[in-house]
């Protein structure tokens, strides 16, 4: 295998985990009070299990979920899903569009990630889906946000589902 290849299946593979991982996460930036209160192991434990539930029930209605004040919630695209949701004790918010959406325009970056030029695809740090807000966020190194940002703009690699750039520190990614 090419040293390309690899790095592919690696990045695939990292995303992948990362992917699972953000079906239910903390949320991120400033938070209230309530919400830097640390739940109890069994408590997590309990949110992530009505999480696991949820999932499952609403299938294709599913978007994402975190838990922020000790509560879980839950993006859904219906409005019988929210009330799923909310007759389970966790607190819906409805958006436009769901997980499976999200992973096709994850996958759609990461497969165009790998047709620019290598400057361009390296400083590419960390693509991740958000459910809450409908998009897909791209980390790029500041001293090429926005020659990626243009061939984004051109390409239009996730399609409908709009991109949101970051300026990233972290470390340059093998192609």
């Amino acid at each position: 295998m090419n040293t390309k290849k690899i790095s592919s299946i690696v990045l695939a593979a990292t995303m992948a985990g990362a992917l699972g991982m953000s079906a239910c996460k903390p949320t991120q930036g400033q938070e209230s009070p309530a919400a830097s209160q640390q739940a109890s192991p069994e408590e997590s434990n309990t949110l992530l299990a009505l999480n696991e539930s949820l999932r499952s029930e609403l299938g294709d209605a599913y978007s994402d979920s975190w838990i922020e004040g000790n509560q879980l919630h839950v993006a859904v695209t219906t409005e019988a899903a929210a009330a799923i949701v909310k007759a389970a004790g966790a607190i819906p918010k409805l958006v436009t569009i769901d997980a499976a959406q999200l992973e096709t325009a994850l996958q759609a970056v990461l497969a165009w990630r790998n047709t620019l030029p290598t400057e361009q695809g390296a400083a590419i740090h960390k693509v991740i889906p958000d459910g809450r807000t409908g998009t897909v966020t791209v980390f790029v190194a500041p001293d090429q946000l926005s020659s990626v940002e243009a061939a984004a703009a051109a390409a239009k690699p996730a399609g409908d589902v709009p991109l949101v750039f970051k300026e990233s520190a972290g470390l340059a990614s093998p192609l």
